[in-house]
């Protein structure tokens, strides 16, 4: 089968290393995919879990079990990988209040994005 072997350049053909890096790199989406949905279900049954338990202790804070607002006033309420340090928070604070003193001081005015002329 020597006269077959111009069929693994054809960009149909399973051999071909453009279609199995393409199925390899499917394969691996899929399977983060995967894992990304297990992970969302272990969430959602941790929050399920907990809140039984809190209707079950009586700690619920609403009657009707209405969580449509209740995440926002958990603790820790920052989303993942945006949390700040105290300083940066302070610096940022710092150099903003002194870029207004300087404009209520008639100094000069530069806008965000331009460079003093």
């Amino acid at each position: 089968m020597a006269g077959l072997a111009f069929l693994a350049k054809k960009s149909w053909h399973t051999s071909n290393l453009n279609n199995q890096e393409r199925v390899w790199l499917a394969e691996q989406k899929a399977a983060a995919e995967e894992k990304k949905m297990k992970e969302l279900q272990q969430q959602i049954k941790l929050e399920r879990e907990r809140e039984e338990f809190q209707r079950l202790a009586g700690k619920s804070k609403s009657g009707t079990g209405d969580r449509g607002t209740d995440w926002m006033y958990q603790e820790g309420g920052s989303r993942p990988g945006e949390e700040e340090s105290q300083e940066a928070k302070d610096a940022k604070m710092a150099a903003e209040d002194r870029k207004n003193e300087e404009y209520l001081l008639g100094k000069h005015y530069a806008p965000e994005g331009q460079g003093r002329h």
